[in-house]
């Protein structure tokens, strides 16, 4: 699959992965479901999720990343062209776990592959993957602008037949490349001897764990910014359909920002556990001050800075556990995937129990709690790796 594939291809993933916020309201009032059913989607998608990390490690030695990243994409095609057809929440629910368990296969295929099919260009390849999916979100609240309302099963349909469309196109190109380069073995393979290393010392290594925690409480903190924010701004600020989208565009916007300035500032030395204390600190003191204010303009710039400070989360997760254990990128990917899975499937239904019983408001601020502890966990870890080359 060629490299601008998989960067198109992810792009319409992340758009897939962001609909719901922007949507919410409008499912609610075509499913007659609550606050917190229609937050427990989120749960349900990450159910999927966890299920396919499950179902890996029985099949994921028999089969290629490549092979696991078409079929992650043909479930995810199926499942939104399925949701534009049907009608009632239960399938609703079930195709969301389906997205989940496609989410998987997607997620951790695409980084694969990228690390071991274009093995030279990895490094510049990987970031760009994720800046695809920060680019993705960013457009996700306008580009479902046309379809609020009665028409939001469309959006559905319609992203489902453009990821199906690329996904079509990249199976064309492949076949057609490979007439040509059948025999020449232009593909860069990861060398045998970096490819493995031992496991187990990474579980019991309390910082490894701990880091892992970390991403844990980002990640479901992130769903429940990117979920229940333009939420917040269409219900409780009373503000249209535009004003909604753009909430969760700026919020995105502070994370690509964040993604790609990490690299230069890491590049001049900088110490990424600082870095990230300070940001998850800011991070959380701005969505803590979100309830306080009533301005739509302040509440943007907030959304903004939240984003923006604890953005390059997961590439300093990487970054910096891949220089613990070079030899072990496939399984720290792998982990910070199931930490992630967690996060979003346990901490967005404990939101919407807060929402309902006071306000959405009140639930974003037990989420700048989770960013808090995270700050405090990665102080534990800077300690105990004081020691250790980042």
């Amino acid at each position: 699959m060629h490299p601008v594939f998989i960067f198109v291809s992810f792009f319409f993933f992340a758009i897939a992965n962001n609909m719901l916020g922007p949507l919410a309201t409008n499912i609610m009032a075509g499913t007659g479901l609550s606050l917190s059913q229609s937050g427990s989607l989120v749960s349900f998608m990450q159910i999927g999720s966890f299920g396919a990390i499950l179902v890996s490690l029985f099949v994921m030695k028999h089969l290629r990343q490549i092979t696991l990243t078409r079929m992650g994409y043909g479930l995810l095609a199926f499942a939104l062209l399925a949701i534009s057809l049907t009608s009632g929440s239960f399938l609703l629910f079930v195709l969301y776990m389906v997205m989940g368990f496609s989410a998987f296969l997607i997620d951790s295929g695409s980084n694969a592959v990228l690390a071991s099919d274009y093995y030279e260009n990895r490094t510049l390849y990987i970031p760009l993957l994720h800046f695809c999916y920060s680019a993705g979100a960013i457009v996700t609240g306008f580009v479902i602008l046309p379809f609020k309302g009665a028409l939001w099963r469309l959006a559905y349909g319609t992203v489902g037949t453009l990821v199906a469309i690329v996904v079509i196109l990249a199976y064309m190109e492949k076949r057609y490349r490979d007439k040509g380069t059948r025999n020449q073995g232009k593909a860069d393979v990861v060398p045998p001897d970096v490819q493995v290393g031992p496991i187990l010392p990474m579980v019991k290594d309390k910082a490894f764990v701990m880091y892992t925690l970390v991403i844990m409480l980002y990640m479901g903190s992130q769903i429940i910014c990117a979920t229940w924010i333009p939420v917040y701004v269409e219900t409780e600020l009373l503000q249209g359909p535009a004003m909604t989208a753009l909430s969760l565009t700026v919020f995105w916007i502070g994370i690509a920002i964040s993604r790609l300035l990490m690299g230069p500032i890491m590049q001049k030395g900088a110490n990424p556990f600082a870095l990230s204390i300070t940001g998850m600190i800011l991070a959380a003191a701005s969505l803590l001050a979100l309830p306080f204010t009533t301005n739509t303009i302040v509440v943007l710039v907030l959304v903004a800075l939240c984003g923006f400070f604890a953005g390059a989360t997961i590439p300093m997760y990487i970054v910096v556990t891949a220089s613990w254990y070079p030899k072990n990128t496939a399984f720290i990917s792998l982990s910070y995937i199931l930490g992630g899975t967690i996060g979003r499937m346990i901490f967005p239904l404990l939101v919407t129990r807060i929402a309902e019983a006071r306000s959405l408001g009140y639930a974003l601020m037990s989420s700048s709690l989770m960013l808090f502890l995270a700050a405090v966990l990665l102080v534990l870890i800077q300690r105990i790796t004081k020691e250790r080359k980042v």
